[in-house]
């Protein structure tokens, strides 16, 4: 597809768990992303029918990176940092990776549309995706800064670490995934 095509709501990458409720039971599936609009799932054990289907979000709240000092931001990991549980109701509405029916068994990621989104919940979602969207931009500025120095590349990497990256992955495969993620912000 050829035509630009904005997003309603920017959307920022979301690693973490979100459970809904189908039928009487509780479910867990993962999470790709997050928007005002939505979220994006995958693994999903079932694929619930109802159209508001009650769901919690598992959101890690990280401050403002670049005004942390190094030798605070050293001493962190993700789990030093304020977890916020949102609530909402949400209905199925796109799966990817499927062509036809009988594939159904094999859906990797489905989208999911919030249908009613407390006030509150909404606010935290947008602080979440424009905080991700400058830590992005932080993390993308150490790529540019760290001139090879270890204890640069150290640093970049632990920060890579508190915004979800494989910390590990070769340099350039890192900066690449960071780069996408900043790109798909806004993108398709």
């Amino acid at each position: 597809m050829g035509h630009q095509f904005r997003r309603a709501h920017l959307r920022a990458p979301l690693n973490s768990i979100l459970l809904y409720e189908d039928d009487g039971h509780v479910f867990k599936a993962g999470t790709i992303n997050i928007s005002e609009g939505g979220v994006l799932l995958e693994n999903l054990p079932r694929i619930p029918e109802i159209n508001a289907m009650p769901l919690m979000i598992n959101l890690l709240f990280l401050p403002e990176l670049s005004r942390q000092r190094m030798d605070q931001l050293l001493s962190k990991t993700s789990s030093d940092y304020e977890r916020v549980i949102i609530r909402a109701k949400a209905k199925m509405v796109r799966s990817f990776d499927v062509q036809e029916e009988v594939d159904q068994i094999f859906i990797t990621r489905i989208g999911c549309e919030f249908v009613k989104l407390p006030q509150d919940s909404l606010e935290i979602i947008k602080q979440y995706v424009a905080r991700f969207a400058k830590n992005t931009i932080y993390l993308l500025s150490l790529f540019e800064n760290h001139g090879n120095r270890p204890e640069q590349i150290y640093f970049l990497r632990h920060v890579a670490g508190l915004l979800g990256y494989q910390a590990q992955l070769p340099l350039p495969r890192l900066r690449q995934k960071v780069l996408h993620d900043y790109q798909s912000l806004e993108s398709l």
